[in-house]
């Protein structure tokens, strides 16, 4: 039971932070907000926080083995960021300073898979960090996909945001039941413990090939809604659809991936992803005039790209003692938050300055050099007992 509890508690609390991300770029806009804004809302702007909190979060989650109540807190954060943005619904800055806040749940995603890690066995390890994760993406994914028709029968900004209030709520109320182990570092975590697992080959590896692949693949993603909408001529309503596919196929991605993990490896899975997601990136672009050709390569490259959850996460805790999993995936998740901040703020002035084609051309490019950075990650990665592999 704690299992599931876990796993939906993600769904609503991930759906309640990302539900508008389709959104909020068109409400910037039309508030007269500059042009990097809107690319940057639906990725790189939470990613900010996201980025400060990810290692004293684990860090902290680790020493005291208190990862359920780090969960609790944020949900009632995230719950007091909806009813803000629910106020201010006029002024593009405040939108954009709430939306910054609302990156918070970002450090805490990897959370709901370490937990599960400590519920399931070893052996289903890759099957736990999807669940995990996949469960909180998934929520975003369906909300996103509901947010346009909500946004419609709501009847405005503040009534949408509301309704996300209450669904952060839901995700605390689901986690007040769950039982799980307090697993915790023997000692307090020093600096030279982190420093440590940030040193780590194989995560270091692993991280700076995701890092590569993923500013390309953010790209792509923080430009979609407004590609579609000011290039494609694409409704909102249809728009936010199409861009809610991509997240739910990220949230059934990372179930589908992470029992591959389990079967042939971090490695293995990683090249299979990556390489199926930069082959449609690049298949995308002489087709990119055309929407529905666009949206189903997109869409395509979504689901191969997010293998790196499930694999990389599974890489980062086999290097490091077990009770170091919420700090070494956090180590690797702080790569993939720096490339959603960078792929998100420079998808716009690329845009900008050369084209939608040109734009395309670098998200591919770099999608295929992360796949090459790919094969020097270690074929097999045993679980690290005593002490951290520098």
């Amino acid at each position: 039971m704690s299992v599931l509890l876990v796993v939906l508690s993600g769904f609503f609390l991930f759906g309640s932070s990302m539900m508008y991300a389709s959104i909020m770029p068109v409400q910037v806009a039309e508030l007269g907000a500059p042009a990097w804004v809107p690319t940057a809302i639906p990725m790189a702007l939470p990613s900010i926080v996201a980025i400060i909190l990810l290692l004293p979060v684990a860090v902290y989650a680790d020493s005291t083995g208190k990862r359920r109540e780090i969960l609790l807190t944020v949900s009632i954060l995230i719950c007091l960021a909806n009813i803000g943005l629910a106020q201010f619904t006029e002024s593009w800055v405040a939108v954009t300073i709430l939306r910054i806040i609302k990156g918070i749940p970002n450090a805490i995603l990897p959370m709901f898979a370490v937990i599960l890690t400590f519920i399931l066995p070893e052996e289903k390890r890759g099957a736990a960090m999807g669940l995990g994760m996949g469960g909180a993406i998934l929520g975003q994914g369906v909300f996103q996909a509901l947010s346009g028709s909500l946004f419609e029968w709501l009847g405005s900004y503040s009534n949408l945001y509301y309704f996300a209030a209450m669904l952060s709520a839901i995700a605390f109320l689901l986690l007040l039941p769950v039982k799980a182990p307090a697993v915790k570092s023997p000692t307090t975590l020093s600096g030279k413990d982190i420093a440590g697992v940030m040193k780590n080959r194989n995560i270091f590896i692993t991280g700076t090939a995701l890092f590569f692949y993923l500013i390309g693949w953010n790209i792509m993603f923080g430009s979609f809604p407004v590609v579609s909408t000011d290039v494609l001529n694409t409704p909102i309503q249809l728009q936010t659809a199409l861009f809610a596919v991509a997240s739910v196929m990220l949230g059934f991605g990372t179930f589908i991936w992470g029992p591959v993990v389990d079967k042939i490896g971090g490695k293995k899975t990683l090249l299979t992803g990556i390489t199926l997601s930069a082959l449609a990136s690049f298949a995308i672009i002489p087709l990119s005039s055309q929407l529905w050709p666009y949206v189903v390569l997109f869409w395509i490259a979504t689901l191969g790209g997010v293998c790196g959850s499930p694999a990389s996460s599974v890489i980062a805790t086999r290097s490091v003692p077990k009770e170091m999993s919420t700090v070494a995936v956090n180590a690797m998740f702080i790569f993939v938050t720096v490339a959603g901040i960078v792929g998100g703020f420079i998808a716009g002035p690329i845009m900008a300055a050369g084209g939608l084609v040109v734009m395309l051309l670098v998200a591919a490019i770099l999608q295929a050099f992360g796949d090459l950075l790919v094969l020097k990650v270690p074929s097999k990665i045993e679980q690290v007992d005593q002490s951290v592999a520098g």
